[in-house]
């Protein structure tokens, strides 16, 4: 597991829709081709916080500071449930926020 670089913007309603209209324009016109920064865009404080609770910060911090090799090492060094970590990883994967690493050799 990696940690990625991102970007987090908080904005209000109306720079939201702006920021929308003009990403949709960007798509659109070709202007956005490939992979792009990762970035989560929000428009309040509360909606980072669904994202980033106080337990996948932690996460984050633990994968940082001591580079588990699978989710159960993660799971016993946070001391939580291996579903409940899966869970966690998978969604902070999916958001850009995680990547995994190939391994090389058997994985037991």
């Amino acid at each position: 597991m990696k940690l990625k670089h991102i970007e987090i913007k908080v904005m209000s309603d109306d720079a939201y829709g702006d920021h929308l209209n003009q990403l949709f324009e960007d798509l659109k016109t070709g202007k956005i081709v490939g992979k792009q920064k990762t970035s989560i865009v929000a428009r309040t404080p509360d909606d980072v916080a669904k994202i980033l609770t106080s337990e996948r910060i932690r996460l984050l911090h633990t994968i940082r500071e001591k580079k588990p090799e699978s989710i159960s090492e993660l799971a016993r060094l946070l001391n939580r449930s291996q579903p409940n970590v899966s869970n966690d990883v998978k969604y902070l994967k999916r958001i850009g926020l995680l990547e995994f690493e190939e391994t090389k050799g058997p994985v037991m």
